[in-house]
């Protein structure tokens, strides 16, 4: 439901209730590569529940004098996951189980538009939680959770060019540390608290530009570059950690890509 207050207001209240009969399941391959295989089963209403989901948001936005400015909130639950679809890489890797996650969020935007530069921010605000009853922990903080996220973005074009530069930042996602002191019992990891510690933030810059130029009456032409984390940012997607030789534990993490290059041309007939 939307309703406009006066020329520039607008306030937005929507709702969404849902059932999803299949759910993605990640199994890890149980060794040093901790690879991952991806599959998609139905829902038995045992294993695997039918995942129902409620979500509310109530927003505002104003649009006037080149500005665009949008501030919603939100509240989402989600009932019947799986633990094996929620990306567990430390402890809860190998259990299956069933749970559900709620979110409370807020995002913002602002967009700025002048004659030749096109501007905005952005802001998201998270909490998120899972509950599984069957674990050692009732509660704890989501593999998803972002708690701090902005993304800034500056956009400069004309006839011929177009040259752009943003920044994305994230707060670190959680993670489970070995127990200090008792890292390992029987052979494997022995976690602490789930999901009590966070990664490393998320930060990285990118910049392209895009040449548009004529080749001929009917021939149109465009040239581009782009560089991906161009400060060569060190970003860890996530870790998990193997039983080494010496029956300590060993940590590895998946990093994000560093600095990288792409290259397009296109011709227009």
């Amino acid at each position: 439901m939307r309703k406009e207050l006066g020329s520039h207001f607008q306030v937005e209240l929507l709702g969404e209730y849902k059932h999803q009969n299949t759910s993605q399941v990640v199994n890890l391959q149980n060794d040093f590569l901790g690879i991952e295989r991806r599959r998609w089963q139905l829902a038995d209403n045992e294993d695997i529940p039918i995942l129902k989901s409620k979500q509310a948001s109530l927003g505002i936005q104003y649009l006037g004098s080149g500005w665009l400015l949008d501030a919603s909130g939100y509240l989402k639950e989600v009932d019947g996951i799986t633990s094996q679809s929620q990306g567990f890489t430390t402890k809860y890797e190998f259990t299956r189980t069933t749970g559900s996650y709620q979110v409370l969020g807020l995002d913002f935007l602002a967009r700025k538009q002048f004659k030749n530069i096109s501007t905005w921010m952005g802001y998201s605000y998270m909490i998120n939680d899972y509950t599984f009853n069957e674990l050692e922990e009732l509660q704890f903080p989501s593999n998803f959770d972002n708690t701090h996220s902005l993304r800034l973005g500056v956009t400069y074009f004309n006839k011929f060019l177009n040259v752009s530069a943003g920044l994305k930042y994230r707060t670190g996602v959680p993670t489970s540390l070995p127990e200090l002191g008792n890292e390992v019992v029987d052979d494997e990891i022995n976690f602490g608290i789930a999901n009590s510690a966070r990664l490393d933030d998320y930060v990285r810059v990118d910049l392209s530009a895009l040449y548009k130029l004529k080749i001929a009456s009917k021939v149109q032409s465009e040239i581009g570059a782009s560089v991906w984390n161009v400060l060569n940012t060190e970003n860890t997607i996530n870790d998990f950690y193997r039983v080494a030789a010496d029956n300590t534990p060993t940590q590895f993490s998946r990093l994000a890509l560093g600095l990288t290059t792409n290259f397009v041309m296109r011709l227009k007939f």
